[in-house]
């Protein structure tokens, strides 16, 4: 059974269902092996230190290095999600320990979880008429789907109507092969939606490149950051994912995590900052 966080190998997997030229099937074989060996290596891997960081990182190029020096990046069609996939699942995988450590030290209802979701946005109320609206309201939630996230679960409900169950982001990253300028506004926006759902959402932009003009700044907007792991890589180009800004997402991501939300009085005793 496959851990339902890994998107990758679910990817993989379905292939398998409506693949049915004989090459490609061997090719999809060659590809799970290899990526079977990738995976087992990476869930070997148990620590939050910086060294395990490392080797993660090691092993996602090893893996990219792979799919991409045998050609296998245009296997399969864009809508496919094959190569997007593999840094979808490789931000679970590299904060999946991280996760747990949480879920041992704060979780007793087993509502601390992580991996791609349906993150909430807001809630509203749903009525016929205004009869309805005062005898039996109903909630609406909308939401928005999320790449990666660690999130809370809530249950809510009104007047002993039925609840409803959201999910709501304490980290939220958009995952991208590339980032161009229509895709940076549509990350824009999903952040300000996010951020209204939850202020104390961490809101991040992870992709391995970026295609946006220098002269467009997004520091206007919600993103609380945007983290290029091949930073520098023009179009056709190759190089390696950069393990200093993954490990730069890793550390700010965690700090996030410990660090006082709401409480002014504890930021201003421990940092001697407001926000």
């Amino acid at each position: 059974m496959v851990i339902p966080q890994l998107c990758h190998a679910s990817n993989i997997i379905g292939k398998y269902s409506y693949v049915k030229d004989v090459d490609t099937l061997n090719t999809l074989d060659t590809i799970t092996r290899e990526y079977g060996s990738y995976l087992s290596s990476m869930l070997a891997i148990t620590g939050v230190d910086e060294n395990s960081v490392k080797l993660k990182v090691d092993l996602l190029n090893k893996y990219y290095n792979f799919i991409h020096n045998h050609g296998y990046d245009n296997l399969f069609s864009a809508q496919g999600k094959f190569r997007p996939t593999i840094l979808e699942e490789f931000l679970f995988l590299l904060f999946k320990d991280v996760v747990k450590e949480k879920k041992e030290l704060f979780d007793g209802r087993n509502v601390l979880d992580s991996g791609s979701v349906k993150a909430y946005t807001n809630i509203y109320f749903k009525a016929k008429g205004l009869q309805d609206f005062i005898q039996s309201p109903e909630i609406g939630v909308n939401e928005k789907d999320q790449d990666y996230a660690i999130y809370r679960i809530f249950d809510i409900s009104v007047n002993n109507a039925p609840s409803r169950r959201i999910q709501i982001p304490a980290v939220a990253i958009e995952a991208k092969t590339y980032i161009d300028k229509t895709m940076l506004d549509g990350i824009i926006a999903t952040a300000e939606k996010l951020k209204n759902g939850n202020p104390y959402t961490r809101f991040v932009a992870v992709a391995e490149r970026y295609d946006v003009s220098l002269d467009v700044d997004p520091s206007y907007s919600r993103i609380d950051q945007i983290y290029v792991l091949r930073k520098g890589m023009k179009k056709g180009e190759w190089t390696d994912i950069d393990e200093n800004v993954v490990r730069r997402l890793y550390n700010e991501t965690i700090n996030h995590l410990n660090r006082p939300w709401s409480d002014v009085q504890k930021r201003l005793e421990e940092e001697g900052v407001i926000l």
